[in-house]
């Protein structure tokens, strides 16, 4: 299993720290030291460490297990993708990157037991500079990734079960804001990543954001933070594009589309599982309706009442990530690994482990019914005593 550093690693420390929305300020009040002494703790620059006798206290409030801050860690040179860079967003980003951190700890200790699908994500831009990209061509490298995924041009019917059979570790968690639907990136160790809001339980919302994300590991695999932070619109806008081309082919969508008007959209929402919404955008993109038809397409959206929850909303079910959790299953099934040897392993908490890949909690922390076994009198006292012992309607009685 992966061995420990002898020393205290400080990006564990603020990677715990932040995906528990806690401050620097906050997490010293917890453990009673200063906020200068915890900025210390996180900065490999400083050679302080806590003290042996603090570590158990940070794990107990971090909700991680004590050698969580002894394992090897890295960072990773590779942007993480997320819907908004806002400021007042930067505490929920700054969680939901942690919890994608999360999600590497649990695929690298669960990949020394099972063996996950090969990543098979092509490089189609084979170095071409994401810069340059129109929308023309995202429509050209969806149409490429289809055909490479054997996929055709029907409607996909489980977007994250292709994701993952294409090697993709796909999680979800409550990430707090409608504004972050889920956050992806490539690992240094060459597999991409991607963590889905749970937010918003809506099956087309959920298809949609994977979608997304997919457009980020396709297109942006190359894109440093740096370069993210410069071009974030541009980004963004490429994976909503390419979102829309995938789940919507030209050709097969627009065949399906046999009036421009909100009821015969909603007619084929069941078939193709994308939201009204998604295919006013997609028919905007395909040039199929003028920005004066799309513009009334969304007075009459809004007339209906259908922002925040369309008609079939709650009817299309909510497509679920597999791998992690079967593979949980799996490992504890064949007795590869108690459920708290793989907990210690991961480091992390039940909770933590049961919210990201979906495993149960009980899975995690089984239940022991024991039934007392209570003292009983020695055959041979019985065999002295019985001569004193006689019956009656109930019991036995001594005299």
């Amino acid at each position: 299993m992966s061995a420990l550093n002898e020393k205290f690693v400080p990006r564990r420390l603020r990677t715990a720290r932040l995906a528990r929305l806690l401050l620097q300020k906050e997490l010293a009040e917890l453990v009673g030291r200063s906020d200068t002494t915890v900025s210390k703790w996180e900065n490999d620059e400083y050679s302080q460490e806590p003290d042996a006798s603090i570590i158990p206290k940070l794990a107990d409030v971090l909700s991680v297990e004590p050698q969580w801050f002894f394992k090897p860690t890295y960072q990773t040179p590779n942007a993480s993708f997320f819907r908004s860079l806002k400021s007042e967003d930067g505490k929920l980003r700054d969680k939901a990157e942690a919890r994608l951190d999360f999600v590497e700890e649990i695929d690298q200790i669960l990949g020394e037991y099972v063996e996950f699908p090969t990543v098979d994500v092509p490089d189609l831009l084979d170095g071409r500079d994401f810069r340059t990209l129109r929308s023309d061509d995202i429509e050209h490298y969806a149409k490429m990734l289809r055909e490479y995924w054997l996929l055709g041009d029907e409607p996909i019917d489980d977007l994250l079960l292709v994701s993952e059979n294409a090697g993709i570790v796909v999680a979800h968690d409550e990430i707090g804001s409608e504004k972050l639907d889920g956050v992806s990136r490539w690992g240094n160790n060459g597999r991409p990543y991607m963590l889905l809001a749970q937010d918003k339980h809506i099956g087309v919302r959920r298809r949609f954001d994977a979608g997304h994300e997919l457009g980020h590991i396709l297109l942006h695999r190359h894109v440093s933070p740096k370069e993210l932070s410069a071009h974030f619109k541009l980004i963004e806008e490429q994976a909503m594009t390419f979102a829309g081309a995938f789940l919507m082919p030209e050709c097969s969508f627009g065949d399906d589309v046999y009036s421009l008007s909100l009821d015969a959209l909603l007619a084929i929402k069941g078939k193709w599982k994308v939201s009204v919404a998604g295919m006013i955008k997609r028919l905007s993109s395909m040039k199929r309706i003028t920005p004066e038809y799309e513009r009334r397409l969304w007075q009459y959206y809004s007339y209906r009442k259908w922002r925040g929850f369309e008609p079939m909303d709650d009817e299309i079910a909510v497509e679920q990530p597999h791998n992690l959790k079967a593979s949980i299953e799996l490992i504890i099934e064949e007795k590869l690994a108690t459920p708290a040897d793989l907990i210690r392993q991961i480091s992390l908490s039940s909770s933590d482990v049961s919210e990201l890949t979906g495993v149960s909690k009980d899975i995690l922390e089984p239940q022991f019914n024991h039934i007392r076994r209570m003292p009983m009198i020695k055959a041979s006292q019985l065999s002295e005593l019985g001569e004193n012992i006689v019956s009656f309607p109930g019991g036995k009685i001594r005299h």
